[in-house]
């Protein structure tokens, strides 16, 4: 996402007042995942999670998501994403950064 993208972004979501409109930049580590089951490609992956960065003191998070089995995370992976100041558990992940 281009710098003008995410600023147009987050002013929406300030003007919708929008849970993640005091999102701050930060990263999600992985610490313990379930791992895939059988052979279809998009299959839910559970997750325990440690939230990182200013102002947050790693706040852990259990969180379930559907991924490509192709590009299935492995324990102490880092991703960038938005966490929101107010309400830590509400993120944005940039999981799409797991098939590169």
């Amino acid at each position: 996402m281009e710098h003008w993208e995410e600023e147009t972004a987050e002013t929406l979501e300030r003007l919708t007042r929008s849970s993640m409109a005091d999102a701050i930049h930060g990263t999600i580590r992985i610490v313990s995942l379930s791992q895939p089951k059988g052979h279809s490609r998009y299959q839910a992956c559970q997750m325990e999670l440690v939230l990182e960065g200013p102002g947050l003191d790693h706040e852990p998070l259990s969180t379930e998501v559907v991924l490509d089995r192709r590009y299935w995370p492995t324990v102490g992976m880092l991703l960038r994403a938005h966490i929101s100041r107010n309400q830590p558990r509400m993120i944005e992940v940039n999981w799409d950064a797991l098939a590169l």
